[in-house]
């Protein structure tokens, strides 16, 4: 009878409940805990490649040669670009120029642009969502701009796939795209 009382003790007994609870919820606070992790890495990767961008596309229409414009924000865009993980990304530098022959029209035609020049950096297979060098482009948004005028383009390309810690990074596309488009500053070419 005595262990019996003693069976039942133990069945009623709440000391152990909160063990039990929490060896039940740890396995999903941890998942929750990397999924927080990794938004945080998504919305930092996202924001160094849209400033990466912008700060390329700034620098060149500055009058900074493409060459040194493309060192420098690859230098500044460490550690989500860096010479370690060049099959990873590619940033590529286009220079447009309004083609003179062809004027601006209202949208929605716009303008029509010519690539005159480009730089790649980085050994990702994307290609420039704009063209190759001698294509032909209309830019939507970009209107009402004087014959031969000159602009300067930065594509971020950055494969996020490899960094994927948890289930979140597999619901998205791994591919992220950013692009800026500059035109010429203060008088530079």
């Amino acid at each position: 009878m005595t262990e019996t009382v003693s069976v039942k003790k133990l069945i009623r007994s709440k000391k152990g409940q909160s063990l039990i609870e929490l060896t039940l919820l740890f396995p999903l606070m941890l998942l929750l805990v990397y999924g927080v992790v990794e938004v945080g890495q998504i919305i930092s990767t996202y924001l160094t490649l849209t400033h990466t961008t912008r700060e390329g596309a700034n620098l060149t229409s500055r009058g900074t040669p493409p060459d040194t414009a493309l060192d420098a924000i690859i230098l500044a865009a460490a550690p989500t670009i860096r010479d370690d993980n060049l099959g990873q990304w590619r940033i590529i530098y286009s220079e447009i120029v309004q083609k003179p022959e062809s004027p601006c029209l209202t949208p929605p035609t716009g303008c029509t642009y010519e690539i005159s020049d480009q730089k790649i950096r980085g050994n990702m297979p994307e290609l420039s969502k704009l063209g190759a060098v001698g294509a032909t482009v209309t830019i939507p948004g970009v209107d009402n701009v004087i014959a031969g005028q000159t602009f300067k383009v930065i594509e971020v390309f950055y494969d996020y796939g490899p960094n994927v810690i948890t289930f979140i990074g597999n619901n998205i596309d791994k591919t992220f795209y950013d692009r800026t488009i500059f035109t010429k500053v203060d008088g530079q070419a």
